[in-house]
């Protein structure tokens, strides 16, 4: 799925968001060696300076059946990565989702966009829920997971971390039996 789209954010700046592609690993890099520890801390729920190559490789992987990543692209000239939102397949049907935005980006809409374009692309490829593990003193990702119509379980077992969920609407009753058929999404 080629997904491309300028969008414009509360406070007018304009952003490119697309799929990560071969060749972006260096932007994802600096875009993650330039958050916060804090920010890194929160997005990735332990201590980490950058990713690893592995992640990297996940990350601009084509294969959208197991996985995609979105990059927000800010600049004039030289685009750099301003947000990034991804969802990884953990079995048929289900996915686990994160999203991150550098502070300078924060508050003006952009991650709500961000994973907006990664809900139509989960669903394009039979993702029927989405979850995610945020942590429980995150109060800005724990009201925009409730805003994107997430649940989240106050009786999470962990003391760190609440579990949020969200069934996603599949578009079509054609669609959902051609991905049950092909095995990508459990029936029922």
């Amino acid at each position: 799925m080629d997904m491309m789209h300028r969008i414009q954010v509360a406070d007018g700046r304009a952003v490119l968001i697309r799929r990560a592609l071969h060749g972006d690993e260096p932007s994802i890099q600096g875009f993650v060696q330039g958050l916060s520890a804090q920010s890194r801390y929160e997005r990735f729920l332990h201590p980490l300076r950058e990713v690893t190559q592995s992640m990297l490789q996940d990350m601009v992987q084509p294969d959208e059946v197991h996985g995609t990543t979105l990059l927000a692209l800010a600049g004039v000239a030289d685009l750099e990565v301003v947000g990034l939102a991804q969802f990884d397949v953990v079995e048929p049907g289900h996915a686990e989702v994160a999203v991150i935005v550098d502070e300078g980006w924060r508050r003006v809409g952009l991650a709500t966009r961000l994973l907006r374009a990664l809900e139509t692309a989960s669903v394009a490829v039979g993702i029927a829920e989405a979850h995610a593990d945020i942590l429980r003193e995150n109060p800005a990702a724990l009201m925009l997971a409730r805003q994107m119509g997430c649940v989240v379980e106050a009786t999470s077992g962990d003391l760190y971390t609440l579990h949020v969920t969200k069934r996603m609407t599949l578009p079509s009753t054609n669609l959902q039996r051609s991905l049950e058929e092909r095995g990508l999404l459990n029936p029922g």
